[in-house]
């Protein structure tokens, strides 16, 4: 028992690199306690469902992950902070994942509380 559970083995899909701009501006938003930056390498978007008193529906989260490290470990770049339905939180990801490709994602998304659904 003690490993975490790979997800990779349930959801096959190609890992989103972080490109040189995007990874410097990382440096700048993430410090590490000793002053080192952080060795991101992918970028992980994930669709969250969330169920609460007042709202239900998907999320849509981005991290930047380090090789070996678990993800949660960095609070997320990007979240929305309203729930929507899933085909708007899938066409937000897509949308974000064009952006990592053009490396830039941490300027059209660094913002972690981003709410304008009138843009997907």
């Amino acid at each position: 028992m003690g490993q975490f559970l790979n997800l990779e083995s349930f959801f096959q899909r190609p890992h989103i690199p972080i490109c040189r701009r995007d990874r410097e501006q990382l440096g700048e938003i993430y410090t590490r306690n000793d002053g080192k930056r952080h060795a991101f390498a992918n970028w992980l978007i994930a669709l969250m469902w969330e169920e609460d008193e007042i709202d239900t529906g998907w999320k849509t989260i981005v991290y930047p992950v380090e090789e070996g490290r678990a993800f949660w470990l960095v609070p997320p770049i990007f979240y929305t902070t309203a729930p929507s339905t899933f085909d708007k939180a899938w066409r937000l990801s897509e949308a974000i994942k064009a952006c990592s490709h053009n490396d830039e994602l941490t300027e059209k998304y660094v913002h972690p509380y981003w709410d304008d659904w009138a843009k997907v």
